[in-house]
């Protein structure tokens, strides 16, 4: 059997070094990944969230400006309604 010299042992060892380093630099950084992965999927639905609360504040506001609805509440305040003095703002 044969014995290695210490050039030899040096070698190995730095090639399993190596490996180990490897190995546990491959582990945290799909540990790191899983974890933004995870923040961006929590953002999304939030993001989704936002715009469905957005959207039904937009129908609200619709819902309110309808002229029928208009009228409605002038009449209850014993007022006129007259189309010509109503103005949109964006």
């Amino acid at each position: 059997m044969k014995t290695f010299d210490r050039v030899e042992k040096a070698f190995y060892t730095s090639i399993i070094l190596s490996g180990i380093i490897l190995a546990i630099g491959i582990v945290f950084l799909q540990t790191r990944l899983l974890q933004v992965q995870s923040e961006m999927a929590k953002v999304n639905q939030e993001i989704s969230q936002k715009q469905v609360e957005i959207n039904d504040a937009k129908q609200a506001a619709n819902e309110l400006l309808r002229s029928a609805r208009l009228m409605e509440i002038a009449e209850k305040a014993g007022l006129s309604f007259n189309n010509d003095n109503i103005g949109v703002a964006e």
